[in-house]
């Protein structure tokens, strides 16, 4: 049997010898310190005990019962004005008077842009003048006598231009009043495209109209949750800002887009807070229902060995189960799951160690 003190004393005058080699050395006597705690132990090991691998591992648990959670679908969106529109020209002029700023609140009605009108009002009454003109002619027809046999074809010849003049003063005086652009509805004059002196040509937009008596919270429901929603049901609108506004689910699409295969949905703020402006990010939470769920810490969250998200728990037997489960939604402090019994102890620590039908210890969590 080999003596520790010779061989201490062997290693001592090697260190001596060869200083250099000093590291290799000292992690040699490393390892020869652990090694003799199992070759030369004096103390006999006691073999009736118990191994260290035949001892239950320890787990903390707790009891978590169902409860009644609301069943949702979450979709990013934002929030657009209750209507939004380009105002147009209707004819080609000059601009001659426009709103002095943007952002001014305009009311139904109220006149925001004036275009030039030289042209018109010169036309118009040009053609008063010609249906005046006509009608004395026609007035001096009816006159005639009766026997004269060409009164009967000037008379209608007459009338037919009578009515084309008037005709064509309807459409002048259309275009005058075309050149008085007028608000549709109040809102919010948003943008100002053009100013005084800009030339615009028919259908070339002069401003943008925001309506904001109401906003609406706007985003896309993928094909696969497009069933679970109908017109009416709750809605739960978050900004980025922390805000928070109920909603109505007013308006589902009834044609998908071709490349997402999503359908536009709105739901109607009920009671806008004040600070919640068109055009923010916010994030919509549509109530299809309710179902019966609980609330788990993520750490409680396990994977069994094919990849399956799952909770572990515990039986009156000490057995360790695995329960497959959906995960409904998440917040900051916990998650809403599905798929486990109504009662169940789950285990809170250690559910890393242990395995699906492992005999355990438990104790109450702390």
């Amino acid at each position: 049997m080999i003596n520790k003190e010779k061989l201490m004393a062997y290693l001592k005058k090697t260190i001596l010898k060869k200083s250099n080699q000093l590291p290799f050395i000292i992690s040699l006597v490393v390892l020869v310190w652990m090694f003799s705690g199992i070759f030369f132990s004096e103390k006999s090991t006691d073999l009736t005990g118990k191994s260290s691998f035949n001892q239950k591992m320890t787990v903390e648990v707790t009891d978590i019962i169902s409860e009644e959670a609301k069943d949702t679908i979450t979709i990013q969106g934002e929030v657009e004005p209750f209507r939004k529109i380009e105002i147009k020209s209707h004819t080609a002029a000059h601009v001659l008077e426009t709103p002095e700023n943007e952002g001014v609140f305009v009311s139904d009605g109220d006149l925001i842009f004036r275009l030039a009108n030289v042209d018109r009002s010169a036309q118009f009454f040009i053609a008063k003048a010609k249906i005046s003109k006509k009608l004395e002619k026609i007035m001096q027809l009816e006159s005639l006598a009766p026997g004269d046999q060409s009164k009967p074809i000037k008379l209608i010849e007459a009338q037919k231009e009578l009515s084309i003049l008037r005709s064509n003063i309807k459409k002048i005086a259309m275009e005058r009043g075309n050149i008085l652009i007028k608000a549709p509805f109040s809102g919010i004059l948003e943008e100002k495209i053009v100013e005084v002196g800009s030339y615009v040509e028919k259908g070339e937009p002069l401003a943008v109209l925001l309506d904001e008596s109401s906003l609406k919270a706007t985003g896309y429901v993928s094909q696969q949750n497009i069933q679970r929603i109908q017109l009416g049901q709750k809605v739960n609108v978050f900004l980025l800002n922390g805000k928070k506004s109920d909603a109505t689910l007013t308006y589902i699409a009834k044609s998908g887009d071709s490349k997402t295969h999503s359908y536009r949905v709105e739901a109607q703020l009920n009671n806008p807070q004040e600070g919640i402006k068109s055009g923010a990010s916010a994030k919509i939470e549509i109530i299809t229902g309710s179902v019966t769920a609980h609330f788990v810490s993520p750490a409680t969250l396990s994977l069994d060995m094919e990849g399956n998200i799952g909770i572990k728990s515990v039986t009156k037997e000490n057995i360790v189960n695995f329960h497959k489960i959906e995960i409904l939604r998440t917040k900051n402090n916990g998650v809403w799951v599905t798929g486990l019994p109504d009662k169940i102890k789950v285990i809170t620590q250690g559910n890393g160690f242990v395995e699906e039908g492992e005999s355990v210890k438990q104790i109450p969590s702390s």
